[in-house]
């Protein structure tokens, strides 16, 4: 029992930042249909500003520092979006992509300017450095507090894409570009402010990882985050926030389970089960052929 408990908590708490990472591309991919390979830039710049804004162990300070790394790769996304991705939306998906890598070879070469090349480390939060029992299984605070951040963010976009003028605008977008601008639908804006809200989202999961991860460049593409966050868009189905949520937590818990049964295999898991689901269902768990953003009403 306490195995199993230990291995749920962990594989949650490793899900999480996937689950946010993932959401943001799929929000993304749902509106513009542009895969953003330059969200592991967006990630990595959001970990490295927690490395420069952070300067005490208190939970206000952290929490201060992840909502400025959330704002500054927000505004980081914006200027993208309008300099980069703007001007090649009608050149098709292939050139987009082709923007994108190019973004994110930008944004790691600035990273490495500004930052250096040595790895940064972040203390856990005074308040999170710790643990505590859960029927009799040892479980730590910082992991708990990212599963429950998990949920608010979760419920949250629910909320946003369900709930306020901006989600039908945002899921009128992704579904008929042509159709939502004749009615009226500023199309620009919303496409910037879903790559705003998706920029925030990949700064905000990096500043999350900061204090469980070597902060350096290679983050940008880490096995551990940004690679397992496309595949979940895959696993989970393009355009889906959903999807995302459950493939993300379901990938968490089988990896954490793997490692913990047989660690020489950990890291197989997301490549085994993209591979079946692009067999068995290419479109992923809640795919559908309109690739538009969807969410649990």
């Amino acid at each position: 029992m306490n195995d199993i408990i230990t291995v749920l908590v962990a594989g949650l708490a490793q899900g999480v930042p996937i689950f946010i990472v993932a959401s943001g591309l799929t929000l993304i991919y749902g509106v513009l249909h542009v895969l953003n390979f330059a969200h592991g830039g967006f990630f990595l710049v959001g970990a490295f500003i927690v490395t420069s804004t952070l300067h005490s162990g208190s939970m206000g300070a952290f929490l201060g520092a992840v909502l400025l790394a959330g704002l500054g790769v927000m505004i980081v996304g914006i200027v993208s979006e309008v300099l980069v991705f703007r001007p090649l939306y009608k050149a098709g998906s292939t050139v987009s992509f082709l923007g994108a890598f190019a973004l994110f070879l930008a944004l790691v070469g600035l990273a490495l300017v500004v930052w250096g090349t040595n790895p940064r480390t972040v203390s856990y939060p005074d308040a999170l450095d710790g643990s505590f029992t859960i029927g009799g299984a040892r479980v730590g605070q910082y992991e708990i507090a990212m599963v429950l951040l998990g949920a608010v963010i979760a419920v949250g976009l629910w909320f946003l894409l369900t709930k306020t003028s901006l989600g039908v605008r945002v899921r009128a977008v992704s579904h008929d570009r042509t159709m939502a601008r004749a009615l009226g639908i500023r199309v620009g804006r919303v496409s910037t402010t879903v790559f705003a809200i998706g920029a925030f989202l990949a700064g905000v999961a990096g500043a999350l990882i900061s204090p469980v991860s070597s902060i350096d460049e290679g983050l940008a593409l880490s096995t551990d985050y940004m690679l397992p966050a496309f595949i979940v868009i895959i696993v989970g189905g393009l355009g889906s926030v959903p999807g995302a949520m459950l493939a993300a937590l379901a990938l968490g818990i089988l990896e954490s389970f793997i490692f913990r049964v047989a660690p020489a295999l950990s890291g197989f898991s997301y490549y085994l089960v993209v591979a079946v689901f692009l067999m068995f269902r290419p479109q992923g768990i809640f795919g559908s052929p309109s690739r538009s953003v969807q969410m649990a009403r």
